[in-house]
């Protein structure tokens, strides 16, 4: 009898101890409160403390979106991509290059949504403006990266004139060139 009590505490002691020393570090564990003031409050003695409301400043209240329980929406970028490549002559050569365009505005994910659907409904008057920076290229400015990253950089200044010429309440960001093709 004692050699099955022994065997059966070498194999349910170790576990039973582990557990028991697991239970009593948890319940050492308590949020720090007082508790005379909790009586005090539960027993109607003392009002309860109001509740502390971050003032939100002027200043970056204006500047920043806020959702519905007053967190604050992070800007993001938000991205346009012309349906068709630009194609057009390279210099005055039978050749041609194509090149995909891609707007991107930086801001509130609301506006920069509203901006993106804005843009799809004006690409047809956006086209031409964008082709305009693009005539007269050479095969080596085609094919040379900083004269592209100037090329985007064109656009996206020609771009910006186009929607203050237009009242538009619109800005971009950035251009870029994200694809080009020579044939």
């Amino acid at each position: 009898m004692l050699k099955r009590l022994g065997k059966g505490l070498l194999y349910v002691g170790p576990g039973a101890v582990i557990i028991g020393i697991f239970a009593a570090g948890h319940t050492m564990i308590a949020p720090e409160t007082d508790r005379l003031q909790s009586y005090r409050i539960e027993k109607g003695l003392i009002a309860p403390p109001e509740p502390v409301v971050e003032p939100i400043p002027e200043a970056d209240a204006e500047d920043v979106e806020r959702d519905a329980e007053g967190g604050i929406i992070p800007p993001a970028y938000r991205y346009f991509s012309f349906t068709m490549p630009f194609t057009g002559n390279i210099g005055t050569t039978k050749r041609l290059f194509s090149m995909e365009v891609s707007l991107s505005v930086f801001g509130s994910p609301f506006v920069g949504d509203v901006v993106v659907l804005r843009l799809q409904e004006m690409e047809a008057q956006l086209r031409p403006v964008v082709l305009a920076q693009m005539q007269g290229l050479s095969e080596d400015e085609v094919r040379d990266p900083a004269t592209r990253n100037a090329l985007a950089l064109r656009i996206r200044d020609a771009l910006n004139a186009e929607f203050m010429t237009l009242g538009e309440e619109l800005e971009i960001d950035n251009a870029m060139i994200t694809s080009v093709v020579l044939t």
